[in-house]
């Protein structure tokens, strides 16, 4: 099996492949046309369109956006499906996209494992489907490779940005029955997962209490336990595992310190006791901690005077999330010695638009139509704005003037969208705000352009920018992966896996996987 599924032109997924795929990325992504569309900021633009890059000239003085319904032209853009008669910018870039973008199809080499009726409790469908898909892959990796009776090897797992403990409660209870440790630096956080544990503690006396009174009576119970025959027996007679909560801020050190305290109280007599290191959906900077974590316990433990210790680090799981929230990029990014002696480095600044646009998904545009319309929507009337107090620069914001989130009823139209915002401006009327807008009118009609016109092409400069997002996250994703390869020893396997299926919900859906 291949350790990372790259775009089709690129091969099988070697050490090759990926640093051609990898050098590809970095020349598009600093090239000038995605570069200037990736930092553009809508409202910036709004602000000021008639100073737009002159890279953009093919598209947006175009009447080709103007002729086309909104629909037809992100139809076109996502499916790369541009005729002649398109802008080429954009024709390049739809093809660019497509050959460069990481394919995100759920892997179907996860086993099967579904969840009872009480370890479904509190879950929405797409948490369930993670959770599921997580244990079932976890579940995997503890046991001995090829062993036909599918002993375990690892019993013990850490799970890192625990959160509200959906993963570890289900991991710990029968039948996987693995000793966790959960950790995460909130501790309202750890206050949430217990709060939730009681809250299912009570649900279960209440319904099997409930079924229980109307076994008696023989009146059926209602919904049936959907769980296999084997599994229902075997959760009947089997021991849950135990869960110990931690509030830690992870850092290199700080990471097998809470470990190394756990394993000690938990098992004081093991030694070498191996531990895999779990994180659904590890926030930000959390990812990059927990890898440069790991990647020092790997050198500790294969190092020339490696003492015995009660722990060792068995390998690690991790999909990331929240690109957005990442502390410090300069310390996060690149992580890989391949991406920061790259020729074009010094090009490639990954900021604060990058990492934003890194966490955008596009499939699901056109199923669910009118809610990406709404939210473009309420992208575009906030950069209409700044093009009425164009004084400030695209940041209105900066002058005190905070406009906030509305309901969705304040879309309704651009009208109920000014009369909305002239109640939160203090010192600004309706009115006002009419006249601002004919005086702009006014200025850009001078120019060849209104309102509508200009309305469109801030809805499709806000198309092309998400589209770039899938891009940029593989860059990331690839970055990461190629850390670990040039970290570790060449016969251990590094890989991405796609764990979840995005038509779920669950946009990042692609996991960090090492087995030692």
């Amino acid at each position: 099996m291949a350790s990372l599924t790259l775009p089709p032109t690129y091969g099988a997924g070697s050490l090759d492949d990926a640093k051609q795929y990898l050098a590809d990325l970095i020349e598009f992504i600093t090239s000038p046309l995605a570069h200037s569309i990736i930092v553009s900021h809508s409202n910036a633009v709004g602000s000021d369109s008639l100073s737009v890059p002159t890279i953009w000239d093919d598209w947006w003085n175009s009447s080709w956006i103007d002729n086309l319904e909104l629909q037809e032209i992100v139809k076109r853009l996502l499916s790369n499906d541009l005729l002649d008669d398109s802008p080429p910018s954009l024709k390049s870039l739809a093809q660019a996209v497509q050959d460069l973008s990481l394919p995100r199809t759920a892997s179907e080499d996860i086993p099967p494992f579904g969840l009872i009726e009480q370890q479904r409790f509190g879950l929405t469908p797409k948490k369930q489907h993670e959770v599921e898909r997580m244990c079932a892959f976890v579940n995997a990796m503890a046991e001995y490779p090829g062993d036909s009776e599918d002993r375990r090897q690892v019993q013990h797992l850490v799970d890192v940005g625990a959160g509200q403990g959906y993963l570890t409660r289900n991991l710990a209870d029968v039948p996987l029955s693995f000793d966790l440790l959960a950790l995460d630096s909130s501790e309202d956080q750890a206050e949430g997962a217990r709060k939730r544990q009681q809250e299912l503690e009570r649900w279960q006396k209440k319904v099997f209490g409930r079924r229980k009174a109307l076994a008696k009576k023989g009146i059926p119970p209602g919904e049936p336990n959907t769980a296999s025959p084997d599994l229902q027996a075997e959760s009947q007679s089997a021991k849950a595992g135990s869960v110990t909560q931690a509030t830690v801020f992870v850092d290199k050190d700080a990471l097998p310190t809470a470990i190394g305290q756990w394993i000690k109280d938990q098992a004081p007599s093991v030694s070498e006791a191996p531990v895999i290191i779990i994180g659904l959906h590890a926030c930000g900077s959390l990812t990059p901690a927990v890898l440069r974590s790991f990647v020092s316990l790997y050198h500790t433990q294969n190092g020339e005077q490696s003492l015995p210790r009660a722990w060792r680090c068995a390998g690690i799981a991790l999909v990331g999330c929240c690109y957005n929230r990442i502390r410090g990029i300069e310390k996060d990014f690149p992580m890989s010695s391949f991406v920061a002696s790259h020729p074009h480095r010094p090009l490639l600044k990954v900021e604060s638009p990058h990492l934003h646009l890194a966490a955008q998904v596009t499939h699901n545009w056109l199923s669910d139509w009118p809610a990406f319309e709404l939210g473009l929507r309420k992208i575009v009337f906030r950069a209409l704005l700044e093009r009425l107090f164009s004084e400030h620069g695209g940041k209105m914001y900066q002058a005190g003037l905070q406009v906030g989130r509305f309901n969705d009823a304040a879309y309704e139209s651009w009208d109920t969208y000014l009369a909305r915002t002239a109640e939160r401006l203090e010192g600004v009327t309706y009115d006002d705000l009419k006249t601002r807008e004919a005086s702009a009118n006014a200025k850009d009609n001078a120019e060849g352009y209104d309102n509508t016109k200009l309305r469109r092409r801030l809805e499709v400069l806000h198309v092309l920018r998400c589209m770039l997002g899938p891009v940029v996250e593989s860059l990331l994703l690839v970055d990461r992966w190629m850390y670990l390869r040039e970290e570790v020893d060449e016969q251990v396997d590094v890989r991405m896996v796609t764990m979840f299926d995005q038509s779920t919900g669950s946009a990042r859906n692609v996991a960090l996987v090492v087995r030692l």
